[in-house]
């Protein structure tokens, strides 16, 4: 699991630069801004990668505690919800209005389901570090920050909710050959 836990950090750390205030633009101005949004996807994707490899390669261990009955049904109705926030955040509506921060949410809602389905101990640490993380943004990015303007028409909503229907229905059907382990069936 080390391996997983080191891209944990990488992409949790730099995605946690906006927490502590003004340590962003202060490495902004010093590297610039082209070399900091470079440096930044560099680290994000050598995070990313490694979290996928440690995942793969982590050894099954039993469970840190016993999920609940409920956990798997609970998890179907929220992963969709959880992907339909996160597309919402690049399609104006008044869902991204009255969330604020729509794609902290849904991954909120997808670590959290995730947790109430998996218990296993590389899980736990994988998805329960994006639930500590993005719950802790998402409180922080309210405190921080102004609501959005205010959205004339349901056009942004309807589009994020196929949008994110279609792609849960693509990830629930290949779940399996995606991460190895079956939803469904």
């Amino acid at each position: 699991m080390l391996v997983l836990t080191a891209g944990l950090v990488l992409f949790l750390g730099v995605h946690c630069l906006r927490l502590v205030p003004g340590l962003r633009d202060t490495l902004q101005a010093r590297l610039g801004a082209t070399p900091y949004k470079l440096t930044y996807t560099v680290i994000s994707l050598i995070g990313f990668g490694l979290i996928i490899y440690g995942k793969v390669i982590a050894h099954p261990t039993p469970s840190i505690w016993t999920t609940p009955g409920w956990g798997h049904q609970a998890a179907l109705f929220a992963v969709p919800v959880g992907i339909i926030l996160l597309t919402s955040a690049y399609a104006p509506g008044h869902i991204r209005r009255w969330v604020r921060h729509p794609m902290l949410a849904g991954v909120v809602v997808w670590s959290g389901a995730h947790l109430l389905a998996n218990a296993e101990a590389s899980a736990v640490l994988l998805f329960g570090s994006f639930f500590v993380w993005s719950l802790v943004t998402f409180i922080a990015a309210c405190l921080r920050e102004t609501p959005p303007p205010v959205v004339k028409g349901w056009g942004g909503d309807l589009t994020a909710i196929v949008l994110g229907l279609i792609a849960a229905l693509i990830i629930l059907n290949f779940h399996m050959y995606l991460f190895g382990v079956a939803v469904i069936g």
